[in-house]
């Protein structure tokens, strides 16, 4: 009994601390958003903070930012990813199934730099300032710097676009290529005998063995990035700010009674992420049954 229940005790002081300060912050502000705020004299429970917040045009302009930034990161980053899988494994098939670790060490880079640096190598390159504009203007392609499209600290979001795609699609690749490594060579003779070209192939075997890692590694892109923090907060505008760049603005530079309100902006994130996921397992399942994977 003691050899069953002892990983259990030795991992019991560790696990016990994550989950108090995990689900007991998320708790605490869960209770704070619905109005009961000790330190400020409120004790009840009310939803005024998101009836104030629903009702705020600066939280819908946020949220429709939100939502654009992380669906145009996401299928940036899953097309890119999925063409370099693609790639690697027709590389992979040519060279008789050897593994081009050159290349994947390539592709894997911006995985070990972290989002914060890669925000600033999206500063360095794309300001108007920046080394991409003064190259051109170099080449005489543009006249001056100022004349360089503003893809940082643009209302649009840009910058903050480019920097996940890049940070994100070695991601969506390290998700797909084990998928594609289980595809048998000899898939690839039998389609070549039967006259298959390599877009049939890929269309015919490659995208559908792919699809469901696919799908799953895109949502998790779009989850990150909808409720991301720095790389918004480097290269974004202060208005509208995403989701939760506008959270923090609530709570560092109002007063206590709008912490609440920035407190619900957390609640509302976590609410469409939880549901995202429900949805995403759900039409997961139905491919699986209707390929009849599952």
């Amino acid at each position: 009994m003691w050899q069953k229940t002892k990983p259990y005790l030795l991992l019991l002081p560790a696990a016990a601390t994550i989950i108090l300060l995990f689900f007991g912050g998320i708790f605490d502000g869960l209770l704070k958003s619905f109005g009961y705020f000790p330190a400020i004299g409120e004790t009840g429970f009310s939803v005024a903070a998101y009836d104030r917040l629903l009702s705020s045009s600066s939280f819908w302009e946020s949220m429709a930012l939100t939502l654009r930034v992380a669906a145009l990161s996401s299928l940036l980053s899953a097309i890119i990813g999925a063409f370099i899988a693609v790639a690697l494994f027709f590389l992979n098939d040519s060279i008789e199934r050897t593994s081009p670790k050159p290349w994947h060490r390539l592709f894997q880079l911006p995985l070990t730099i972290p989002h914060l640096v890669a925000g600033y190598i999206m500063v360095l390159l794309f300001m108007q300032s920046g080394f991409l504009s003064r190259l051109l203007a170099a080449m005489g392609w543009i006249d001056e710097i100022t004349d360089f499209p503003v893809l940082v600290n643009d209302p649009f979001g840009w910058g903050i676009i480019f920097a996940y795609a890049w940070k994100e699609a070695p991601f969506v690749t390290l998700m797909l290529y084990p998928v594609l490594s289980r595809i048998h060579g000899s898939w690839r003779e039998v389609s070549r005998v039967f006259g298959a070209g390599h877009w049939q192939f890929i269309r015919e075997i490659v995208v559908p063995v792919m699809m469901p890692a696919w799908a799953i590694a895109t949502f998790i892109v779009f989850v990150f990035t909808f409720s991301a923090f720095e790389v918004p907060y480097l290269l974004g505008v202060t208005y509208p700010s995403v989701l939760p760049v506008y959270s923090y603005q609530l709570y560092t530079s109002g007063t206590l009674s709008d912490r609440p309100e920035a407190l619900a902006v957390n609640v509302i994130l976590a609410a469409i992420t939880i549901l995202l996921g429900l949805v995403a397992y759900y039409f997961s399942k139905r491919w699986n049954v209707l390929k009849g994977w599952g």
